[in-house]
């Protein structure tokens, strides 16, 4: 992932031979999100209005780029994770037993699929942490459309790995093992979807009285 070109990627996103889906497509906006906020950071580096928050940025800087490798990690991570449960399906089911121990083993190969998109959708918690510390600096400008850009990206992609979150979690079998999923998944999704929005909402208020 890393080491290809954007359009390798989106080659191989497209191909229907392909391994990548909407979770790793996602986890990659996460880190166009991510790397926006740095950038913001960046053009923030030497002005004197933030002589004192010299260290803050830079460690600000520091933290995006490894988010953002992080989550080109968990882009392919994402587009591995449900291979092992197609095989899964293959397991004998002639008898009772076998069909038990392969429900099992395919709920648990779901729930672990279901563990990448999460890993990413919280991933994006840290992401807005970035742009708040944008927000509390003041920055302002023409700039600013650049944050506004980075929480709507960093929207999707709580929305986009919910949605991948749910596909595996709903298709387990094993009553208590997929509702405690669901319900983790939910909070998490709507705690962050709120803050995001605030996040929003006042970037988007300096935006229109700049």
């Amino acid at each position: 992932m890393k080491d290809k070109t954007v359009k390798t990627w989106t080659q191989e996103l497209a191909a229907k031979s392909g391994k990548y889906g909407g979770g790793s497509a996602a986890s990659v906006v996460g880190a166009f999100a991510t790397n926006l906020a740095q950038y913001v950071f960046e053009l923030q580096q030497g002005k004197k209005k933030y002589a004192e928050q010299a260290t803050e940025i830079e460690q600000a800087i520091m933290k995006a780029e490894k988010l953002s490798e992080e989550l080109l990690d968990l882009a392919e991570i994402d587009a591995d994770a449900f291979e092992p449960v197609l095989g899964l399906f293959k397991l004998p089911k002639d008898t009772e037993e076998e069909r038990q121990t392969r429900r099992k083993k395919i709920d648990q190969g779901l729930a672990n699929a279901a563990k990448p998109p999460f890993e990413i959708m919280k991933k994006m918690d840290d992401v807005m942490d970035l742009f708040e510390t944008l927000l509390v600096l003041e920055v302002r400008g023409s700039i600013v459309d650049d944050i506004a850009v980075g929480l709507i990206f960093t929207q999707a992609v709580i929305e986009s790995e919910k949605i991948n979150c749910d596909v595996n979690i709903k298709a387990i079998k094993e009553e208590e093992l997929r509702n405690n999923l669901a319900q983790e998944a939910d909070e998490t999704f709507h705690t962050m979807l709120e803050r995001c929005q605030q996040l929003k909402e006042t970037t988007m208020k300096i935006i229109h009285n700049n």
